[in-house]
């Protein structure tokens, strides 16, 4: 919207010079809340609002003693249904995978460097323990895990 504004300014600067758009805006906006805020115009609003909430209001004495009759027999009763809509499911699905991730992301690195430390067992090639070859590739899972994790919160954003 502001591109659009700044291309319509810079159009009307070079057709018209002297024009000046934040001026006429305000004009433009001031005589058309003027107009929308007279008295008559108000009291048909308010009009149309109160024609449209008149059935909720015959039908609101009828419901409130409905309701307080069941408060004093104890019959009230609340039922809510938490996660009902999918929207809500989506989203604390999406968190308790995203914590998943992160916890095994985090668990596996600390098992690779706890491998990694390991010099002892069978010896792959020179240097090189299975423990240690085992630890090098956890490492790996553990650095894809995190950069699943963090590309997933950097995309949200």
């Amino acid at each position: 919207m502001l591109r659009a504004l700044a291309t319509l300014e810079g159009t009307l600067t070079v057709l018209e010079p002297d024009f000046d758009i934040v001026t006429e805006a305000r004009q433009y906006a001031a005589t058309h809340v003027t107009a929308q805020l007279t008295p008559k115009t108000v009291q048909k609003t308010v009009a149309d609002e109160l024609l449209a909430l008149a059935p909720v209001l015959r039908r609101l004495p009828r419901r409130f003693d409905r309701v307080s009759g069941a408060l004093e027999q104890g019959r009230l009763s609340l039922n809510v249904r938490l996660f009902a809509d999918e929207r809500d499911r989506r989203v604390v699905t999406g968190l308790t995978n995203q914590f998943l991730l992160t916890f095994l992301g985090a668990a596996t690195g600390i098992v690779a460097a706890l491998l990694l430390g390991v010099t002892a067992g069978p010896k792959i090639a020179s240097g090189v323990s299975l423990a240690q070859l085992i630890g090098y590739n956890l490492l790996i899972v553990a650095a894809i895990l995190v950069l699943r994790v963090l590309f997933v919160i950097f995309r949200n954003r």
